[in-house]
């Protein structure tokens, strides 16, 4: 009987071993195009690439005008002619996604001297870690995952992944701003975000007329979801950095963290001191952090000014080219201590 059973189990385990070599041969390449397509990018460009850019809409966001549309890493790579710079972006991509794409660089070939991942301030707040998008973020990882490619297919198919609907992210996120407290140096009136974005909704700003000026209340409460945190080891992006700090670290890879800029003009103006308090306290805590072994952090967060974000009523990291521009300057020169010998100053 038990003789039965395991010859039994060893046809099964052929018929799928089997069935698990066609599907390698046949379809995975181009469900992997479809779902998760960096993947494939990471692996064919690996043996000509020198540096990584992992980065989301920052990198490749351009007004029609711009004298210069390039993105931020081609400009990065301006300075460094001589090095290739390979570029790997997802839109309203983070950390949690960028740790899975960095396993897939073969440390055992020709690794990359050097990781450049995009280190977005809004990243880590509510909206973004409970973002609608985030399902099809989850999904893109599916068939990456350290199992036999058939498996990981069938898993796709049973939809076996944190495949939350838009309405359980949407509480999970206002749970976070109505539950977390806001700590301040000093008493501050506000307690939480919902407290604070429901103070700043209650007709903050007027028209010349005596009505609320809508248009600017909104932005001002944008401001506030989109900012008022404070960053802890608790916070799952931290946790996320974390992997990619000490996979870089094990692997002998620089890491350099591009801290985007954010509108701390606009922050300041139309919400006030305490969120610029937070905005700068997490940037400090991001450095301190993240300032050690072989990683760099590359503070651009008040480096771009208001006037030059493409969004004048909306909170991203969308610039003009003179702002992007002197994003990949900042990064050129971090960037020198490693290539010293490739850098030109043309730019």
């Amino acid at each position: 009987m038990i003789k039965k059973i395991a010859i039994k189990f060893l046809m099964l385990l052929l018929i799928l071993t089997g069935l698990n070599f066609i599907y390698n041969l046949t379809l995975y390449e181009k469900d992997l195009n479809e779902k998760s397509k960096e993947v494939l990018e990471i692996r064919d460009s690996q043996e000509n690439t020198d540096v990584y850019y992992f980065g989301e809409s920052s990198n490749v966001t351009f007004k029609n005008d711009d004298s210069l549309q390039n993105s931020i890493s081609e400009m990065t790579n301006f300075f460094f002619p001589n090095i290739n710079i390979t570029t790997i972006t997802k839109y309203a991509t983070h950390a949690g996604i960028y740790k899975h794409w960095l396993r897939k660089i073969n440390v055992n070939d020709r690794k990359p001297s050097a990781l450049i991942v995009t280190l977005n301030m809004r990243s880590f707040d509510g909206a973004w870690i409970h973002s609608k998008l985030e399902t099809q973020l989850q999904e893109s990882l599916v068939l990456t995952q350290p199992y036999p490619n058939l498996v990981n297919r069938f898993l796709l198919a049973l939809q076996a992944f944190d495949n939350k609907t838009e309405q359980q992210r949407e509480q999970q996120m206002l749970k976070e701003w109505k539950t977390v407290p806001l700590i301040f140096p000093n008493d501050f009136k506000y307690k939480t975000v919902s407290e604070w974005d429901y103070g700043m909704s209650q007709g903050t700003y007027l028209n010349p007329d005596g009505s609320w000026d809508d248009e600017k209340i909104i932005l001002a409460c944008h401001y506030i979801k989109g900012y008022a945190f404070n960053l802890n080891e608790n916070n799952p992006r931290i946790k996320d950095f974390d992997e990619i700090a000490d996979w870089c670290h094990s692997n002998k890879i620089n890491l350099y963290l591009n801290l985007m800029a954010e509108n701390v003009q606009y922050a300041d103006s139309l919400v006030g001191k305490e969120l610029v308090f937070l905005m700068r306290q997490n940037r400090d805590y991001l450095v301190k952090r993240y300032t050690k072994n072989n990683c760099v952090v590359v503070d651009n967060l008040e480096l771009v000014q208001g006037k030059e974000f493409i969004d004048q009523k909306w909170t991203t990291e969308h610039y003009g080219y003179k702002g992007r521009m002197a994003i990949a300057k900042n990064l050129a020169n971090h960037l020198k201590d490693q290539f010293k010998n490739e850098y030109k100053t043309a730019y």
